[in-house]
């Protein structure tokens, strides 16, 4: 078997890499773009409006699916957010979450991603990426996101944004300098070791790259992202049969993505060759 080059694993969207830096203040706008890619139509026709009768089946699902049927029409964020932060805990969205009907699954998790703590939401965020609605998934990816780069306090995630920038303009060094700062300050931060693990992995230092994957993971078990960087760093390390283990744990979270599920079909079938 031929080990899964970087180039492969990188062009597939099956395999949500932390090496596209991610802006840390605009990862919202992930969830802005799936949201906008919604027509008025197309919410219409999946499901009751709010106020009608339907599979619903309760006044706060009715409510909250009205807010996100504004949000998509409007792209107001803020109001949206006052209007779930209003009537909502994170514990009801994430229940919400759990709903029969689409538009309820939709506006939950869309909230989640404005609203939502790490230690509160990241399981239930993480559990929607297997949901059957493409767009539910596509919302949980970016809600996903926004709620790793605010999951510590307020400073922390600032330090966070200036290691992405750092990145972002390639200076790997002062990136993984900063990184290690923050890690050390805030051993649990998931993301911290993340934006790490993007830097040793631009500057080709592939085993440290790896180790930091690793401790995200330990930190944060639905961190595609960090499953896809290890991926990448097995890949580049020659070491095949991990990259196909690795792809194989990301399918589990991603069960609905064909993109992923070919690629390790195709990487197992090279290991029985």
């Amino acid at each position: 078997m031929t080990c899964a080059s970087s180039k492969t694993l990188r062009a597939s969207a099956a395999a949500p890499l932390p090496f596209r830096a991610v802006r840390g203040a605009l990862a919202l706008s992930l969830l802005w773009g799936a949201c906008a890619s919604l027509t008025r139509e197309a919410v219409s026709a999946d499901s009751p409006r709010a106020g009608s009768s339907g599979s619903l089946g309760s006044q706060s699902a009715l409510v909250l699916v009205g807010y996100y049927e504004e949000f998509v029409r409007d792209q107001d964020v803020e109001r949206f957010r006052r209007q779930v932060s209003s009537r909502y805990t994170e514990g009801s969205l994430a229940r919400l979450l759990e709903s029969g009907d689409v538009q309820a699954r939709r506006a939950a998790v869309l909230s989640l991603g404005i609203l939502g703590g790490f230690e509160t939401s990241n399981a239930a965020v993480g559990r929607a990426l297997r949901d059957s609605d493409d767009t539910v998934r596509a919302l949980a990816r970016g809600a996903l996101w926004s709620i790793w780069f605010r999951a510590d306090s307020p400073e922390n995630n600032e330090t966070l944004r200036q290691v992405n920038m750092l990145i972002k303009q390639d200076r790997n060094q002062q990136a993984i300098e900063l990184a290690t700062k923050l890690t050390q300050r805030a051993p649990r931060f998931a993301e911290a070791y993340n934006q790490r693990a993007i830097a040793h992995f631009q500057a080709g230092q592939f085993e440290e790259s790896a180790a930091d994957c690793e401790r995200v993971l330990e930190l944060n078990p639905f961190h595609i992202g960090a499953l896809g960087g290890l991926a990448q760093c097995q890949a580049q390390l020659k070491r095949p049969a991990e990259v196909v283990k690795t792809l194989r744990r990301s399918l589990k979270l991603q069960p609905h993505d064909d993109d992923l599920r070919q690629i390790v079909q195709s990487l197992e079938a090279q290991q029985d060759q």
